[in-house]
Order: C-alpha cells, then sequence, then structure tokens
C-alpha cells in the first residue's frame, strides 16, 4: 500500500514537472513565433496582436500535443466539443456574478486610495476593441487547453477523480501550473498577487472542467474574468480616475 502511494506520487512529481517544462517551453516559442511578425501597421500601440498570435500558436501546440497522446498512448477525455451541461450555465453566472461584485469593490476602494494600476496606452476604439476582443475569443481556449484540459487529462490517468482527494490534487496541481506560468522564470520575477490570484482561478476552472466533464465552461469563465477584468480598468479609467 505504502508503496504504490509513494508510485503514484513520483508519477504525479514527474508529470508536473514535465508539463512546467513543456509549458515553458510552448510560451517562450509562441513569444518567439509572435515576435517575428511586423504587426505595427494594424496595432501600433502594441496591445493586443503580438499577444494573439501569442496564444494562436499556444493553443495549437498544445492541441498537437494532444493529438500526440491520443495516438501513441491512447489518450483520451479532453472534452473539447461543445456541450450543454446546467451546471455549466450555473457556475458560470455565478461565477461572473462573483467577479463583478468583486471588481466593483477593488475599483470603488482604488478610487478612494489611488492605489489602482491603469494602462498606459491611449483608450482609442482600436485598442479597447482588440485588447477586449483578444480576451474574449482567444485567451479562455487558448489557456485552458494548456493549463487545465492537457494536465487534468493526465493526471487522471494517474488519480481517480470519482474520488474527492484525488479530484483535489488534479485541480490543485493544474492550479499551481497556471500559477507558476505568470511567474517570469527568466529574470526571476515572481509577481506573487498574480501568481495567487491566477492559482486560485485555476481552481474554479479545474473544478468546473471535471464536473462539467466540458472545456467549453472553464473557457467561458476565463475569457468572461479576463474581459471583466481589463473593461473594469478601462471603465474606471474613463470614469473614475
Amino acid at each position: 500500500m505504502a508503496g504504490a502511494l509513494l508510485t503514484k506520487w513520483a508519477k504525479l512529481i514527474m508529470i508536473t514537472f514535465l508539463l512546467f517544462i513543456a509549458q515553458l517551453i510552448i510560451s517562450k516559442l509562441s513569444w518567439y513565433v509572435s515576435a517575428a511578425f511586423d504587426l505595427s501597421a494594424i496595432d501600433r500601440d502594441g496591445t493586443f496582436l503580438q499577444v494573439t498570435v501569442h496564444h494562436i500558436v499556444q493553443m495549437a501546440v498544445a492541441l498537437i500535443m494532444m493529438l500526440i497522446l491520443h495516438r501513441s498512448k491512447n489518450i483520451t477525455g479532453f472534452k473539447l466539443a461543445p456541450s450543454y451541461d446546467k451546471r455549466g450555465v450555473k457556475y458560470t453566472l455565478l461565477f461572473c456574478t462573483i467577479l463583478l461584485a468583486y471588481y466593483s469593490v477593488v475599483y470603488t476602494v482604488g478610487h478612494f486610495t489611488q492605489s489602482i494600476a491603469v494602462y498606459e496606452y491611449e483608450l482609442n476604439r482600436t485598442n479597447v476593441l482588440g485588447t477586449l476582443g483578444f480576451q474574449l475569443l482567444l485567451s479562455g481556449p487558448s489557456e485552458e487547453i494548456l493549463f487545465r484540459a492537457l494536465p487534468i487529462v493526465l493526471y487522471q490517468q494517474i488519480l481517480n477523480t470519482e474520488n474527492k482527494a484525488d479530484r483535489a490534487i488534479a485541480v490543485g496541481l493544474s492550479a499551481l501550473l497556471f500559477g507558476a506560468g505568470h511567474i517570469n522564470v527568466f529574470q526571476f520575477n515572481i509577481p506573487w498577487f498574480q501568481v495567487c490570484y491566477a492559482a486560485v482561478l485555476g481552481t474554479v476552472y479545474g473544478y468546473t472542467f471535471i464536473k462539467t466533464n466540458s472545456i467549453i465552461y472553464p473557457m467561458v469563465q476565463h475569457s468572461l474574468s479576463n474581459v471583466i477584468s481589463v473593461g473594469g480598468c478601462y471603465l474606471y479609467m474613463m470614469f473614475l480616475r
């Protein structure tokens, strides 16, 4: 029994390490590809097109990895197909309501304490529509495929997600990977609030993925959370700053 438990944790640690390295390489590669294009004619301030290309490449590589795992190891369960689930709709509406309340408090308090960090670029039509469009259409799908569907399904090869403890381990490890993905490893810079905030949201997305048996709802939650965050800052800059 003890030997089996030790083997399980050894496998989990190994998979987590390999996933961290893979995510690091994919992110770096995606930024190199995006930097190869001169997009200034359309995106003068560099607010959305480079990060758009980065996320497209990131998502494509993650999908290729899933295809390789499926064909070589017969690993399935990534749950990419759209599906309707009442719990998914309920979780998403509740999540957005809580997030709207949270940011309402943040920006209200920030207005009186002058503690809100605002964007440096001009809030023109191109920048606003481009950034919000990216957040709504691409940020969720790209990051949830790489940071949620891929790791959790790999953890499920070792863990029994019908078991609450194993489910918590799978969600927790994927959330830690998501938080770690916000660390600038090459510059040894750890934005602690951003890392912890991402890990908390990653936990919500992970449980939604497992309970709804679909990656679509975490994608929607992720995209809407980014739109609420960025859009909230735009409203603050326009009306409260």
